[in-house]
């Protein structure tokens, strides 16, 4: 709407202005002609003996002048404003206005234009007045004009008209543009803060913001890199000296005191390898995945992990389908998952109790216990860093559910947490 009004606004005010331009050009240009035949009849006046004039118009000027057809006419006038000699149908309205100046000036009355030319016969002073008569049909330039305004305006009026559309089109491929470098961006996470927004084919008004995002990513990314590589770095650091430590609390007499300082620990020593995992978790992509077993990878999981599961009291099965189950992903990262699954299963759960990995048909891979559940209202918050259900517990940092939700946002996938069939918890990884 805004548009049409700007538009109707531009029309009213431009066709004025043509009009008034063209007017003008006109004029000048019907002056500029007038002056040079006033000044070629000037070259051809001459005042006889006898007292009489004869004024020779020669050859071009002579059928214009002597003839009604083109309406110009010329009369010279003595310093009395008396005539002094004609043109032969020269009215007396066409020279009665004029001025008789120092200077040559052109002048308009009712229907005529001319132009006044002083001078000098024998000290006396004359004005030749040249006129042209815009009535007459020999005055063509407003013939002219008008046909000049009429294949004006329809040429106008349609360009008029296309401008919204033309308009439309061009806001159109600039929407698009930015549609589709706004979709660019919203894929852009943790896992892909190398990805840098295109700036070719944009707005230049957009460019400049879309420097200052690639800019601010830019950073964002050498911040993500350098919490990385701190987290790794204290981890690393503090292995060592841990191993050192736990080589001599076994010196300990007292085996109470030496019994929980090793149980601290080790908490500590796992807390360090969550650290360690959770920031090699801060930038990964699917650009890297490659088809994997689930079944091999987690049947290789529970080997692992059922001597000290076993030795502790509890118990862990698989059970899966006869046939390969294949995914898409990073075979290690998946595995570390259902590491830490089966990690916070046995953890949290006490002696006696039944741990279970299944596969299903679809890939989805369950860990479920036969303990006392889930004892939070919600179950989205086991899987905040640094938040426990249990908070007296000393052996976890409420960090490894919180790796494996990282992993599963990286492969696209979920972590659903609820209660199992046999009363306990489930977790399972949904690709």
């Amino acid at each position: 709407m805004a548009e049409a009004v700007t538009i109707g606004i531009a029309a009213l005010i431009l066709l004025p202005l043509t009009i008034s331009l063209l007017h003008r050009t006109a004029r000048d240009y019907v002056s500029g002609v007038l002056l040079a035949q006033a000044s070629t009849i000037v070259s051809g006046i001459r005042h006889e003996a006898d007292g009489g004039w004869h004024i020779d118009l020669g050859a071009p000027l002579r059928p214009i002048y002597e003839t009604r057809y083109d309406g110009r006419a010329f009369t010279l006038l003595d310093d009395a404003g008396r005539v002094v000699d004609t043109s032969p149908f020269a009215s007396a309205s066409s020279w009665r206005g004029a001025p008789r100046k120092e200077i040559t000036t052109p002048f308009e009355t009712d229907r005529f234009v001319g132009i006044s030319m002083p001078l000098r016969i024998e000290k006396s002073m004359y004005w030749i007045v040249v006129t042209q008569d815009q009535d007459e049909p020999g005055a063509i330039v407003d013939d002219v004009s008008r046909s000049f305004l009429l294949r004006y305006l329809a040429v106008l009026l349609p360009l008029l008209l296309a401008l919204p559309l033309l308009n439309s089109l061009a806001i159109r491929r600039f929407i698009i543009a930015i549609t589709r470098a706004s979709e660019h961006a919203a894929g852009i996470g943790p896992a892909s803060l190398d990805v840098r927004l295109q700036e070719s084919g944009l707005p230049s008004e957009v460019v400049p913001l879309v420097a200052a995002t690639n800019t601010a990513l830019a950073r964002l990314q050498a911040s993500f890199q350098r919490q990385a590589e701190f987290s790794g770095n204290i981890a690393h650091e503090l292995r060592t000296p841990l191993a050192t430590l736990r080589v001599e609390l076994d010196r300990i007499e007292d085996r109470s005191m030496r019994d929980r300082m090793i149980t601290l620990t080790d908490r500590l020593s796992h807390v360090l390898s969550q650290l360690r995992d959770l920031a090699s978790l801060e930038s990964f992509d699917d650009r890297d995945f490659e088809p994997f077993d689930c079944g091999a990878l987690a049947i290789e999981v529970v080997a692992e992990m059922a001597p000290r599961i076993v030795a502790t009291g509890r118990t862990i099965a698989f059970k899966g389908p006869p046939r390969r189950v294949e995914r898409r992903g990073r075979e290690q990262l998946i595995k570390l998952a259902l590491v830490n699954l089966v990690d916070n299963a046995a953890r949290h759960t006490p002696d006696a109790t039944s741990i279970e990995v299944t596969l299903t048909e679809t890939g989805m891979i369950i860990v479920e216990d036969d303990g006392p559940g889930i004892i939070v209202d919600d179950p989205h918050l086991l899987k905040r860093r640094f938040w426990r259900a249990d908070h007296k517990r000393t052996d976890s940092a409420g960090i490894g559910l919180s790796i494996v939700q990282r992993i599963m946002d990286g492969h696209h996938g979920t972590l659903e947490i609820g209660p199992s069939q046999h009363g306990g918890a489930r977790f399972a990884l949904k690709f």
